[in-house]
């Protein structure tokens, strides 16, 4: 190592398996420090989204003692594509529930559980506990937030607000200070329909219902994680009608992700159609376009991911099937099931080394 200049040993170190990299910290100390260097974290993850075709999917499973699976997929392999099982990381396990997952970014998943909150590394199989939150004492409110990266102040936060009566308490985890803060009070009257904030272009997003005046207004509220302010993404009302879900049936229902780097909202519009639109420029309302619309008798279908030529869309049905879309004709492809007879959520969560220092 020493014969090598710092630069060449870290591109070297980079192009090493997260699994490699933490075996190989054991070599010495002056191993240990480099490659727990969060510049090689930095360096490792943007290579792995860079050498693969397909962003790789984790599917997390409701039940808590059953084991996830991560598949990443090839252009010629998008029906089974390469699969790793992974243990889930509690001791003890919470009891079962789908909300356990409250944002991810950067191959990191943010969990949460009861009035608690987790950091875990599914690549490293590494878990950490964040201290005891603020919203502890509000037991059985519903906790809104997000998790994601400032790249200003190179540090990853966690938001989480909470309705009180016409505003919204919010506060903020920095996992650099490794605490909790106050952040100003949100004025909210209305519906948050996403309790688990996207993250793009160093926000968080939520999709927000809000009465002003009598009229219903459809918004996407964002939470700059440098600035820590708060500002509105107005969307046209005649892409989507701000309606409210019939607690009966189900639907209209919306919700908010990221696909391939853009904004993406999708809904089931009646008991057999679904929809998806993409913002294909940030912020910009003029830029929302169909990504796809079709019938098929699902109660939920969540896109996740778009394929390297860009004419198929990876979906989620029913939260336990996985559906390559063909945009252009309309056929589907059925990916071989990751698991039998279990409900899962599915992310996006590429491999990587962060944390491995904490």
């Amino acid at each position: 190592m020493r014969d090598l200049a710092a630069e060449v040993f870290m591109d070297i170190l980079a192009r090493l398996s997260s699994k490699d990299l933490v075996r190989s910290t054991c070599v010495s100390k002056e191993w240990k420090a480099t490659i727990e260097d969060p510049q090689l974290a930095k360096t490792h993850l943007q290579r792995s989204i860079k050498t693969k075709s397909h962003p790789t999917i984790l599917i997390i499973p409701s039940n808590p003692i059953i084991n996830c699976v991560s598949i990443n997929f090839s252009d010629t392999d998008t029906t089974y594509g390469k699969r790793l099982i992974i243990e889930q990381p509690w001791q003890h396990p919470p009891r079962l529930t789908s909300d356990k997952i409250f944002c991810y970014f950067n191959g990191l998943v943010c969990m949460h559980y009861g009035a608690g909150f987790g950091l875990w590394n599914p690549s490293i199989q590494k878990f950490k506990r964040i201290p005891s939150s603020p919203f502890s004492m509000f037991r059985f409110a519903k906790i809104h937030g997000g998790f994601g990266y400032d790249s200003v102040n190179v540090d990853y936060k966690l938001v989480g607000f909470v309705h009180l009566n016409t505003f919204c308490a919010v506060h903020s985890y920095s996992l650099k200070s490794g605490a909790w803060k106050s952040i100003q009070d949100l004025p909210l009257k209305g519906l948050v329909f996403d309790s688990h904030g996207v993250f793009l272009k160093r926000s968080l997003h939520w999709l927000t219902l809000q009465e002003i005046d009598g009229e219903r207004m459809l918004n996407i509220l964002t939470f700059d994680l440098a600035s820590e302010e708060f500002c509105k993404i107005p969307l046209p009302v005649h892409i989507f009608p701000a309606l409210i879900s019939d607690p009966v049936c189900g639907w209209p229902s919306y919700s908010l992700v990221v696909v391939g780097g853009y904004l993406c909202i999708y809904l089931r519009e009646t008991e057999s159609r679904v929809k998806a639109w993409i913002m294909r420029e940030y912020g910009v309302a003029e830029s929302w376009s169909m990504l796809y619309s079709f019938d098929e008798q699902v109660h939920n279908s969540k896109p996740l991911l778009l394929s390297s030529c860009g004419k198929m869309v990876l979906l989620e049905e029913n939260y336990s099937r996985l559906v390559w879309y063909d945009l252009q004709n309309g056929t589907r492809k059925m990916v071989q099931s990751p698991m039998a007879q279990s409900f899962y959520t599915t992310i996006i969560c590429e491999e990587s080394i962060h944390l491995l220092g904490s």
